[in-house]
């Protein structure tokens, strides 16, 4: 006698039982697993139907195909709408459900053993094991990919053997992988032991992305990008990136950035990055070292960096002052963190308390003439910043959100934090107390998705509040919608800024992903902003070369002005555009973006119509994890 037993839901169903029902099993490219116990596993891709409904839905899909085949036109539009029922996509069928789920009904057995296994980036599947390889593109690529060193990924896990099975633990370890960046998806397997009640074995499935990759980004006027690298060397997760620009409008016209990194240091789960960037824009070299809280059982986390700016018309990159004096300055920083866990209602709500400090200094070595209340900006400095946070988690696994069809992490719940400190200016000093509070909330009735974000701080010298910031945000995703084989999901997200007597050196902009897409004009400045960013994507079944196509429109707007006046009296800029995503699942290949984008009303220093080309990093949710005090930032 055997059993089936879905990897999800671990319902066992007796195979003696079927011969006694009118049901069916299909398998639609599942791995089957067939151990000594005779157990079998499925994904949870499993659909279960009778047969008269099977007999029915497929009866009722051929009258349609019979009858748009008599036309052209209608037979176009019956390949673009409707798709035969055995040919769907497995990812089609993945619900939304609680990371632990799978995991629960072997709560607080002991692990006894953990297996890792790998698939190849071409010609295997996490769906169906048993495929493999057969062209010779697929075999060449295997040849030449870096495949991941099972003993690295175990490594990673902060779990071993021996270790009672928690289940909100285990998805969080398995979240840990399936978000490395080399990784296209990963999960785990619990296989009971035979003829034991205590013990598990663990196996982690893991399918590889191809560890080399390029990017080009191409824009209507003659600048760009190409970068080449890699994101697993040795099988190791080491990157390595080499980036070459070209500018025809400066006087560098040519430009490297490279960067390298070392993951996870004698599992000490410290990574170290070296980098090195000469362009039109800045000179520098830099080393870190970092180790976040990755898991809920992370107690310490901290991180250590040190830049030298040999010369650089920015501070940092997202500062809101472009300085036409090159600037010489280093910068370094160092941070500690200790998390505590906190008891919750629900059994696998995870509460943690954290406190974190941190140390940063900046020494300017060229820079503009500096007085008391003259560039305040560029004024040396040391800021001391303590913080406490308590944070609430938990995560829903779902896809074809911000990816095309490989599990993605959704995160629910909420992250309160309060910042304060101190800072020793070059000639003065001031103290600074910051507040954020972000929540999340997965809505399953409809499911949608729906953040939201509060934040205000500011600095607090003898005389006065300065240079404070306000934040409000909310962001929503919707619930996936249906039309044949096309998939579609609407994304939002309004965002309102507001500088607090900010330096009048200091301003904001509305440009690219700081309000319109595509949009960059350093004539449309001011002190507080409203931007309203829209896009609806359709997910497509369609591939070529194992690029999945996806079709994007989106509406951007931008208010910006004086914070003097009320922010609907500021100037109103919008952008209209459409384009296509390309993305390849199994390459590590940034994802291809060809964008058309319309400005109604530009500045004199912009174009109304843009064509961009470019490789984009998908976005990622804001997961509520604990780092490094912070500034409330003003962009």
């Amino acid at each position: 006698m055997c059993y089936f037993s879905s990897a999800n839901a671990q319902q066992k169903i007796r195979i003696d039982s079927l011969s006694k029902t009118k049901k069916s099993i299909e398998l639609p490219d599942s791995t089957i697993i067939i151990s000594r116990d005779t157990i079998v596993f499925l994904m949870d891709t499993v659909i279960e139907r009778k047969q008269d409904a099977k007999k029915n839905g497929s009866k009722f899909y051929h009258a349609i195909q019979r009858g748009a085949y008599k036309r052209k036109f209608t037979k176009e539009l019956y390949k673009l709408i409707f798709v035969a029922p055995d040919k769907m996509s497995p990812t089609d069928t993945l619900k939304t459900e609680r990371s632990e789920t799978a995991f629960i009904i072997y709560q607080g057995k002991t692990i006894r053993n953990i297996e890792v296994r790998v698939l190849e980036p071409f010609g295997s599947s996490l769906l169906d094991t048993s495929k493999v390889a057969k062209t010779w593109i697929e075999r060449t690529g295997n040849k030449l990919h870096h495949t991941s060193r099972r003993g690295h990924l175990k490594k990673m896990l902060h779990i071993e053997q021996g270790d009672i099975l928690d289940a909100y633990t285990l998805a969080d370890n398995e979240r840990l992988i399936r978000q490395l960046n080399y990784i296209k998806d990963a999960y785990f397997r619990v296989i009971p032991v035979k003829g034991s009640n205590k013990y598990v074995d663990l196996q982690l499935w893991v399918k590889d992305q191809f560890s080399w990759g390029a990017n080009v980004d191409l824009g209507s006027r003659l600048s760009t990008e190409f970068e080449i690298y890699s994101r697993n060397l040795y099988g190791l997760g080491h990157e390595f990136s080499n980036t070459f620009h070209y500018e025809t409008d400066e006087d560098q016209k040519f430009g490297y950035t490279g960067s390298y990194t070392i993951r996870n240091i004698k599992r000490s789960y410290i990574d170290a990055s070296f980098s090195y960037e000469n362009t039109y824009e800045k000179s520098v070299v830099g080393i870190s070292f970092d180790r976040d809280f990755e898991t809920y059982n992370t107690k310490r986390a901290g991180g250590f960096s040190i830049s030298k700016n040999f010369r650089s018309n920015k501070i940092m990159d997202d500062d809101p002052i472009r300085n036409e004096v090159p600037l010489d300055f280093t910068y370094s920083n160092l941070w500690y963190g200790r998390a505590i866990k906190l008891n919750s209602k629900s059994l696998f709500a995870r509460r943690k308390m954290f406190f974190t400090g941190r140390v940063a200094a900046r020494k300017f070595f060229e820079r503009p003439l500096t007085t008391p209340t003259l560039n305040q900006f560029f004024h040396n400095n040391i800021l001391y910043l303590g913080g406490i946070s308590i944070s609430k988690t938990q995560f829903y696994k779902s896809n074809l959100i911000y990816n095309f069809g490989r599990t993605e992490d959704i995160p629910y719940g909420y992250l309160a934090q309060m910042n304060f400190g101190y800072e020793d200016r070059e000639y003065s000093h001031r103290y600074y107390l910051g507040f954020d509070f972000q929540n999340a909330t997965y809505v399953r009735k409809t499911r949608s998705y729906l953040f939201n974000r509060i934040a205000i701080g500011g600095f607090f010298n003898s005389r006065r509040f300065e240079q404070g910031s306000l934040i409000a945000q909310s962001k929503f995703f919707s619930r996936i919608r249906k039309l044949g084989a096309l998939r579609f999901r609407n994304f939002g997200d309004l965002k309102y800024t507001l500088g607090i007597r900010r330096f009048p050196e200091e301003i904001i902009t509305i440009n690219n992903r700081y309000g319109i897409r595509g949009f960059k004009s350093q004539e449309v400045t001011g002190k507080q902003k409203l931007t309203l960013n829209l896009e609806t994507v359709t997910f497509t079944p369609y591939t070529i070369g194992e690029f999945k196509f996806a079709y994007y429109t989106f509406g951007d707007l931008g208010i910006i002005g004086s914070n003097q006046k009320h922010i609907f009296k500021g100037d109103y800029y919008y952008g209209l555009g459409f384009g296509i995503r390309l993305h390849n699942e199994n390459l590590v290949f940034k994802t291809i973006q060809l964008r058309l984008a319309f400005y109604p009303k530009v500045p004199s220093d912009f174009h109304s119509a843009v064509f961009r080309l470019s490789g984009e990093e998908r976005p990622r949710f804001n997961d509520f994890n604990v780092g490094q005090p912070e500034v409330i930032p003003y962009e």
